[in-house]
């Protein structure tokens, strides 16, 4: 039956229902596996759409869901039968040089940012380089700057500067009555904590994020090193002790397990990243990585941070069905038996798409902020895994989830239990546990607080009891 719409009329938006063209288009996310059929995508324009969006659903008792750049993990930015407020046509920038801030829509992603903070802006720093000023971003380029951060935020810049969390400085949100309220340090206070790292589990809908954003010179050293397979345990060593105590945060780099080339060649075994800081400085950081002897490859020098974050972003392959586990390891759980595991299970991996990521980076900036100052728990383990099955057809989905599944299985004794929120997994038992530790009662005090009703309810937003 077709919903009735009369009381949108004055949304300026666009209002898809499944009997229009663009429907089947509108409701795919990133991970194609998701299926789900929700009766209306209301791509808002504005706040006052989003509030509009929000008590049509409650006048209609319809179920409703966020979705920014329709990146979760899980697909739980739809939901069946119901109401989904999208707000990722909600772009607008506000950059202001002099104060080191830029103000913006929820979804607007960091290369649109990028291209205006740092590659439209320059000024000389005091050691005579060349600067920008740059936002705490991911790689991924149609992630939305505001479900990255309001659940985290990991990136090349974290561990010099912090989580993407770490940056704002206000938010603006509708609430469950439809009123936009303003967070930040003196106003809602209790919420503006809760939204640091937990901000899409059913608080309200945020319409925009103000930033605090990093000076980064505008040439870095960076790129991508690979080496054959048959020396991945020797690379995960290199990778483990290039971190064990550490006290210079300026380098970041990540690891990966894929193939070369990608998707249809041979396993390899790689690192991206960057030096953030002056490229003078840069070769005695990379030592380590240039004594690991001759690699299959390196790209590895002068380079911009938008061209190299512009170059990883090329790299990912989108309408691909996905499945995607993973966790932090313990403080000894990354150690031989677990680079054991690592090199035979990935080596099982049914399809080239699949890959193995250590992509997060704790210490650092990150760690010197308090587990209990914002949202965001894990602020003490370094190294993270995501085992991510990626594939193309139905035929094939029995064999990458049974992959995935047992992989993730064989690891557990490596790791702590805790699992970053952004990479939601909706079959984890104990969720509330897993990705906000010790910090969930409050978050249940601030959620009884802005939305007793449970408006904002998905299978893993915070409870209220």
């Amino acid at each position: 039956m077709r919903l009735d719409l009369s009381a949108l009329s004055s949304f300026h938006g666009s209002l898809i229902t499944p009997y229009d063209p663009d429907y089947e288009g509108a409701r795919v996310l990133f991970n194609t596996r998701v299926r789900t059929r929700p009766a209306l995508i209301a791509r808002c324009a504005d706040a006052g759409d989003v509030a509009a969006a929000i008590r049509f659903a409650r006048a209609s008792g319809l179920p409703l869901s966020v979705r920014g750049g329709g990146h979760h993990a899980s697909g739980l930015s739809l939901v069946e039968g119901g109401v989904v407020v999208d707000v990722g046509a909600m772009r607008d920038v506000v950059f202001d040089p002099a104060g080191g801030t830029v103000k913006v829509g929820p979804g607007i992603g960091w290369r649109d940012i990028d291209q205006i903070t740092y590659a439209g802006h320059s000024f000389t720093g005091p050691d005579g380089l060349e600067y920008g000023l740059a936002g705490p971003g991911g790689e991924c380029p149609t992630v939305s700057n505001a479900g990255y951060s309001l659940g985290g935020g990991y990136g090349p810049l974290a561990r010099t500067h912090g989580l993407g969390c770490d940056h704002i400085l206000e938010a603006e949100l509708v609430d469950a009555e439809g009123n936009l309220l303003r967070a930040n340090e003196t106003e809602h206070p209790d919420l503006f904590w809760a939204l640091r790292g937990a901000g899409g589990a059913g608080f309200g809908v945020v319409t925009s994020l103000t930033y605090r954003l990093n000076p980064l010179p505008k040439t870095v050293v960076g790129g991508i090193v690979a080496w054959p397979y048959e020396r991945a345990r020797e690379i995960f060593r290199a990778y483990r002790d290039l971190y064990a105590g550490r006290t210079d945060d300026r380098l970041a780099l990540c690891m990966v397990l894929t193939t070369e080339p990608y998707p249809d060649g041979e396993p390899v075994i790689a690192m991206y990243g960057m030096y953030v800081g002056p490229p003078a400085e840069a070769e005695e950081a990379f030592a380590p990585i240039h004594a690991l002897g001759e690699p299959l490859f390196s790209t590895i020098g002068e380079t911009s941070y938008l061209d190299m974050m512009t170059v990883l972003g090329e790299e990912i392959v989108y309408g691909l069905q996905s499945k995607w586990l993973g966790g932090y390891f313990s403080e000894t759980g990354f150690d031989e038996d677990a680079f054991e595991v690592l090199v035979e299970r990935f080596r099982q991996a049914p399809s080239g798409f699949s890959m193995v990521r250590f992509d997060l980076l704790g210490g650092g900036a990150i760690a010197r902020v308090p587990a209990d100052a914002t949202a965001f728990a894990h602020r003490s383990a370094l190294h993270y895994v995501s085992i991510l099955a990626q594939w193309p057809g139905d035929d094939e989905t029995a064999a990458n989830v049974t992959w995935v599944d047992e992989f993730a299985e064989a690891l557990r004794p490596h790791l702590t239990g805790e699992v970053y929120q952004n990479y939601a997994d909706r079959d984890l038992r104990d969720w509330p546990a897993a990705y906000y530790g010790a910090n969930y009662p409050r978050l249940q005090a601030v959620k009884r607080a802005y939305d007793p009703g449970d408006v904002f309810h998905t299978p893993q937003s915070i409870r209220l009891s």
